[in-house]
């Protein structure tokens, strides 16, 4: 089975961005780095989307213990939903 803590979600902004690795920061100054996803690699609109992220200074959740970028916010949307 699957858990996710609570602790596990956080808010990141986007510091680096290269052709597979995503590098954010944390509210805490944390530096986590993830993988593009797999399911992204021919959305030619997912890596002008994260650039526009970064350019905005926006805040994003992601899971920091499995390195994903969550694909919704974690209001309206079950845990399992999360990941791309």
């Amino acid at each position: 089975m699957n858990t996710t803590k609570n602790t596990d979600i956080v808010s990141a902004q986007i510091v680096q961005l290269g052709s597979q690795i995503i590098t954010l920061k944390t509210e805490n100054n944390e530096v986590i780095t993830v993988s593009r996803p797999a399911s992204t690699r021919k959305d030619k609109l997912f890596m002008k989307t994260m650039h526009d992220i970064l350019k905005s200074g926006l805040w994003i959740p992601v899971n920091k213990k499995l390195k994903q970028i969550l694909r919704y916010d974690w209001f309206d949307t079950p845990v399992e939903s999360y990941s791309f």
